[in-house]
């Protein structure tokens, strides 16, 4: 049976440190004569991450080396394995209710309690992490949403996760005499065209 993508990372998946980082594409210019500086904010945010595993023994390791030569071809699912649950005490079926693509602001309906900074949610293929709360039914998030999603569109708030590639195209694994492997790898979010 050929591979299909995406993949989903080898259950369970075991990090030991996970480094998110949002870039956003910016950039700054300063007069050489006045000392002003002029600020251009562009659209292109995204995700990043290193992941580190923790020392395996060969049969786990093989699993995980597997999973990224087979996601050197392809995309798969991510998540911040350290933090599945959110903050805030959010319950109901959570759904778009209003937010443009390349805004920051979306509005949601079914939810009863507050969100809290730093929740997770997936919308469709997306990973979004809220930055701001304005009130129960409206957030602000990182990156901007990449589309203005259908009224109804479902949100997952646990377990949360986006589709993602490797960063460069190597996949590196180390091997100390005593069999015990070292697994880490970079990834890149995959941005929907």
């Amino acid at each position: 049976m050929p591979i299909s993508y995406p993949l989903t990372p080898p259950s369970p998946f075991r990090a030991s440190k996970l480094s998110f980082s949002g870039m956003s594409a910016r950039s700054r210019n300063i007069s050489p004569f006045t000392f002003q500086s002029q600020t251009y904010n562009w659209p292109g945010q995204a995700w990043m991450a290193s992941v580190e595993c923790p020392p395996m023994v060969r049969a786990d390791a093989e699993q995980v080396i597997a999973f990224l030569l087979a996601a050197q071809r392809g995309t798969f699912w991510f998540r911040d394995y350290a933090n599945p649950n959110p903050r805030g005490n959010v319950t109901g079926t959570l759904t778009v209710n209003g937010g443009t693509a390349g805004g920051t602001e979306l509005t949601i309906a079914g939810a009863s309690g507050t969100f809290a900074v730093g929740d997770w949610l997936q919308i469709s293929t997306s990973l979004y992490k809220v930055i701001q709360v304005n009130s129960a039914t409206s957030v602000d998030l990182f990156p901007t949403l990449r589309a203005t999603y259908t009224v109804g569109t479902s949100i997952t708030r646990t377990n949360a996760q986006g589709l993602f590639r490797l960063g460069p195209s190597l996949t590196e694994w180390s091997i100390e005499l005593a069999g015990i492997y070292g697994v880490a790898f970079q990834i890149i979010e995959e941005l929907p065209q």
